[in-house]
């Protein structure tokens, strides 16, 4: 039985790589730019690492054009691509600081199709610009993160684990604090919408405060964490919108001997390895992420709309749900993707393309763990 088994993947496999090199040797190779808003942070070079691995196995000509944190550059980087002679096929942008509706505006009178990822448009931006395939038939897509739930558990599961281990102040409260990202960035504010949805669900919790963190850096977040340590003394948990934040706080609360995971309690976003490492070591309460895959995905339906099959039915607007890392789990991951070796993934499989007999995506964690 086994071998029969073996027998009938292998010969999967053949159909699948002669089906993708007739689709590959029949038309022009698709061309995708991708304008990467963030280039020195962790999570942006791991979303940029998994398109990669997605463009070798879908034979995509994909460019980066890399930035860091300055939204006037990209606007100019994306005029200059969509003014292109020879533009490219599609334009994959990310809503940081709320540049997109312009760019997709400019984008679809130009006849470039575009494809938003992570960070989606703001409500206001929504009002404007509609949907995709809306006000912009061009702008043909939006895939991001679900923030406002990946908020929620992170803070839930920070508040749990808090709460048992008995810290809290005089009036008898668990004090909380948070630190968030940039104001005018969709990830952030759904992610703290929804910690402050989690909080309201434990009467023993006060939140003291939220503060920004235009930058979303460790460094930052380090010294907003010596100001609530300053002026909010008894707080003894943060949440962060993302794991960097998480770590530079945390070593803010070390250096004032206190031990994170006993007496102060700490929650990220993101899985960076070294927040996956400090889960590992008891020092984050959890990581929630998952959501550096969507670069790969959103390719994947780049590549099926190129050819032909177009996901609409799947819908335009997809949030993808994002996966709790805790204790419990955190060495089933590591011991599959520790390297970051996307390249194990076989985007092909993804494809409604290359496997005609697919009748909707399944880009969930536990399909991702099973292919290995």
């Amino acid at each position: 039985m086994k071998n029969y088994l073996k027998l009938l993947s292998m010969v999967a496999v053949i159909f699948l790589t002669v089906s993708y090199q007739g689709i590959a040797q029949t038309e022009k190779q698709m061309r995708v730019t991708f304008i990467n808003p963030a280039k020195e942070e962790t999570f942006w070079k791991m979303v940029v690492s998994v398109m990669k691995a997605a463009g070798d196995d879908l034979h995509i000509n994909l460019e980066e054009i890399a930035v860091h944190r300055d939204h006037i550059k990209v606007m100019k980087i994306a005029e200059e691509v969509i003014q292109r002679k020879n533009p490219p096929d599609y334009l994959i942008i990310a809503n940081e600081k709320a540049v997109a509706g312009d760019i997709i505006e400019q984008a679809n009178a130009a006849g470039v199709k575009t494809m938003l990822i992570v960070n989606g448009l703001l409500p206001e931006q929504v009002a404007e610009s509609g949907l995709p395939r809306q006000k912009y038939p061009l702008w043909i897509g939006t895939m991001i993160p679900d923030n406002v739930s990946a908020g929620f558990a992170a803070g839930q599961i920070l508040m749990e684990k808090a709460l048992s281990a008995g810290v809290k102040a005089k009036d008898g409260k668990l004090h909380v604090a948070g630190i968030a990202g940039a104001y005018a960035t969709p990830a952030s504010l759904d992610r703290v919408k929804g910690f402050e949805q989690a909080v309201r669900k434990f009467p023993d919790v006060s939140l003291k405060q939220v503060f920004p963190n235009s930058e979303w850096s460790k460094e930052r977040a380090a010294e907003i964490a010596k100001g609530i340590s300053e002026r909010y003394p008894e707080t003894a948990a943060i949440w962060a919108a993302n794991d960097n934040m998480a770590l530079g706080a945390m070593e803010v609360f070390e250096s004032a001997k206190k031990i994170p995971g006993k007496d102060c309690f700490f929650s990220g976003v993101n899985w960076d390895p070294v927040g996956l490492q400090a889960v590992k070591d008891g020092k984050l309460s959890v990581s929630v992420g998952g959501h550096f895959l969507i670069g790969g995905w959103a390719l994947v339906l780049l590549y099926d709309h190129y050819h032909g099959k177009d996901f609409n039915d799947s819908g335009v607007h997809i949030e993808q749900p994002m996966s709790v890392i805790t204790d419990k789990n955190v060495d089933a991951y590591l011991d599959k993707f520790k390297n970051q070796q996307w390249e194990q993934i076989d985007f092909r499989l993804f494809s409604r393309t290359l496997n005609p007999n697919m009748t909707k995506y399944d880009f969930s964690l536990n399909t991702i763990l099973g292919q290995q």
